[in-house]
């Protein structure tokens, strides 16, 4: 047994001892074996008959043997043969291709892996929509025929596929690289440089993977790309295609079909991130400004995209942080600007927030208007439905909301056409043009049985403002875009009607007692009572930042106040006059009671006094001598 594990080990000894000498004689024998006149011409030879373009390898090729056999050359230039006096349409410093021994031996090397070190592609657009790229020969163009031939041959019974050859393709690596497409109909010129990535194309018949990043326009962007029919694709037919856009500005997933012909196609699912859309927008190089544009915005849907016109169904949209449900349209209008209309349904919306998503919102007045100009307003249309189970509009709280949004022939418009809110309803109108009788800005509000108490803890108004079920409406405009107007830019009339309310803070009796005492007084020191009254109207005009009060009448049961003057609202200030009085005696009162020669007449209480100070503590002041 011993002798026979002896006599093995020394066979296998003896083979390995072989199979060493022949590695070392085949590798000292192999430069010598191969020609590198063979593997060049058939290097050149064979990229051509890939491409069909023109070749030129314009330095004397290395040939190396570890760790793989691989041909190196410094020096490559692929020019295209229907455009001699384009570009260069590849143009590297320095590549590599590994290759089969034994084809090599036979004189037929076979490539594989190519690697493009410092490579400058560049694709011209000519007019027609050709480019220096297209070619009519070539196994990659005998392939994209086939492929169309086949397309068609799949809806006629009668025609049978031919089969598409199966040559080998294998990896392309790039490093370092640049990208460049002048587009000579459009007079531009874009460029992506630092390129690295690969592509991954086995078999002509097969599949392709492209995972390519670079920096475009200063930001560093991965595409990873997929389809099953990189033919049609290339032939500008729809095919099946996935695409990753991963970068700063935006992120896009595609899954679907897509062509990618003059008249783009697509059709399938897409998801959008994008932490600002103004951002994107100025990375795309849009006209749109990226101060006046939508902010952030994600959405999953699925899109069709078909004769510029872009549908978007099962959507899922989360615009600046209102999230909602429906379906929008994309689509250019003949002058070239974007439109955009649908119908969202939101479980919650902030509509300030919505609204700066189209409009900028800077913080006010004369300072932003003079920086800021409303030329966005012409740069896209808009056509929104909205609701919201749920919304907030400032401080206020909405319910069951229906709204449009607009922005058309310079003409920006978010109507609230329904909503409910603290027990009443109201609707409303805030618009923005460039010009017109209205002004820049207007804003139309009208509320109906608003329950006041609430909303004016909503709106943190504090002080011995009146309370009740109230009906309010406001019409102002505004010299400067709405979103940069302050409470000073605002002209313009207010009616507010209140029933059933009362005024707290206001104790009659207790003002009566003040007055004839005291030269002025806070309302403070009469905090325990309030003034109940049936009916209050008010209508005041705003402007320059104060608001008239043209007339204030507070009816209740046990007497009346009259309020006129000036509030300086911007600062809280009070320029007000009252009249405390008792309540009338009516026409029919005094003809039914009998007249009395005797009678003392009744006591008149009414005091005049002036409202001073500033809210929410104002300081009266009784009128001497009223």
């Amino acid at each position: 047994m011993r002798l026979y594990r002896r006599r093995l080990l020394r066979g296998f000894l003896a083979i390995a001892i072989i199979a060493g000498l022949a590695i070392a004689i085949i590798s000292i024998a192999l430069p010598f074996a191969v020609s590198t006149a063979a593997v060049r011409d058939r290097l050149e030879r064979d990229i051509s008959e890939w491409t069909g373009h023109e070749v030129q390898l314009l330095e004397r090729p290395k040939i190396g043997f570890w760790p793989v056999p691989h041909i190196k050359l410094n020096r490559i230039s692929i020019s295209s043969r229907n455009f001699p006096d384009a570009h260069p349409i590849v143009f590297a410093n320095e590549m590599k291709a590994e290759f089969s021994v034994l084809s090599a031996l036979r004189g037929e090397p076979s490539f594989s892996n190519f690697l493009l070190v410092r490579p400058v592609f560049t694709v011209e657009i000519f007019s027609g929509g050709t480019t220096s790229w297209n070619s009519d020969a070539g196994r990659i163009s005998e392939g994209m025929i086939t492929s169309v031939e086949n397309l068609a041959a799949s809806a006629d019974e009668s025609r049978s596929p031919r089969p598409i050859p199966a040559h080998q393709l294998g990896e392309v690596t790039v490093e370092k690289g640049t990208f460049t497409l002048i587009d000579h109909t459009a007079g531009t010129e874009e460029k992506i440089t630092a390129l690295n990535g690969t592509i991954a194309w086995p078999r002509l018949n097969g599949s392709v993977q492209a995972d390519i990043n670079g920096i475009y326009r200063g930001e560093a962007a991965t595409v990873s790309m997929s389809s099953s029919e990189p033919l049609l694709l290339l032939a500008q037919k729809t095919a099946q295609l996935k695409v990753d856009l991963v970068s700063d500005p935006i992120r896009i997933s595609f899954d679907g079909k897509a062509s990618v012909a003059k008249d783009l196609f697509a059709a399938g699912t897409l998801s959008v991130v994008s932490p600002s859309m103004r951002q994107t927008l100025l990375w795309a190089g849009t006209e749109i400004k990226p101060g006046e544009a939508i902010g952030a915005l994600s959405l999953d849907a699925e899109v069709q995209l078909k004769d510029g016109r872009a549908m978007f169904d099962k959507l899922i949209l989360e615009l600046e942080g209102n999230r909602g449900i429906g379906v929008l349209d994309f689509k250019q209008s003949e002058d070239g600007r974007p439109g955009i209309s649908g119908t969202i349904a939101f479980n919650s919306l902030d509509i300030s927030s919505f609204m700066r998503a189209f409009t900028p919102l800077p913080r006010n007045g004369e300072e932003i208007a003079k920086t800021i100009d409303t030329s966005f307003l012409n740069q896209l249309t808009l056509d929104m439905r909205l609701s919201a189970q749920s919304a907030t509009l400032g401080p206020l709280t909405l319910t069951n909301v229906a709204a449009a949004a607009r922005i058309d022939q310079g003409r920006a418009m978010f109507d609230i056409g329904d909503a409910t809110a603290y027990g009443g309803s109201l609707l409303g109108r805030i618009s923005l043009a460039e010009s017109g009788i209205e002004g820049a800005g207007e804003i139309r509000f009208s509320a109906k049985d608003i329950n006041l108490e609430d909303a004016l803890a909503a709106l943190k108004i504090e002080g011995p403002f009146p309370q009740g079920t109230a009906t309010l409406q406001m019409a102002v405009s505004t010299k400067y875009p709405t979103w940069a107007t302050s409470l000073n830019d605002l002209d313009g009339n207010l009616k507010l009607s209140i029933v059933n309310g009362f005024v707290p803070s206001f104790d009659i009796v207790q003002f009566r007692e003040l007055a004839a005492n005291e030269r002025f007084f806070g309302l403070g020191g009469i905090s325990s009572g309030s003034f109940q009254f049936d009916t209050a109207e008010f209508q005041a005009t705003l402007s320059n930042g104060l608001a008239e009060i043209n007339m204030g009448e507070i009816k209740g049961p046990a007497a009346w106040l009259d309020l006129t003057g000036i509030i300086p609202y911007q600062r809280g200030g009070l320029a007000l006059v009252g009249h405390l009085k008792d309540v009338p005696v009516t026409s029919e009162a005094q003809t039914d009671a009998p007249e009395d020669p005797d009678a003392v007449k009744a006591e008149d209480h009414s005091i005049a006094f002036f409202v001073g100070g500033s809210w929410p503590a104002p300081v009266i002041s009784p009128i001497l001598g009223n």
